[in-house]
């Protein structure tokens, strides 16, 4: 099984935002857009970067995030 969570660094470390997402877009949900989140899997209970398709997922995410450009875009439009 594998699910996705948002982590974020502190100076004592790295944490992750609670949830276990299903998907790549769902952990997205959880970034702050401040260059200190990012995303990674967790498989079988080990955390891990994400693969190549994975990480295809979170830039084609990106556009549709509320916080992003392109998001803002999209929403202002509905």
């Amino acid at each position: 099984m594998i699910f996705y969570v948002a982590c974020f660094t502190e100076d004592d470390g790295i944490y992750y935002c609670g949830h276990l997402h299903q998907t790549v877009a769902e952990a997205m949900n959880c970034l702050v857009p401040d260059g200190g989140t990012f995303v990674r899997a967790y498989e079988d209970g080990v955390s891990r970067s994400l693969d190549s398709r994975e990480f295809i997922d979170l830039l084609e995410a990106l556009g549709t995030m509320s916080w992003s450009a392109r998001g803002a875009k999209v929403l202002e439009e509905k």
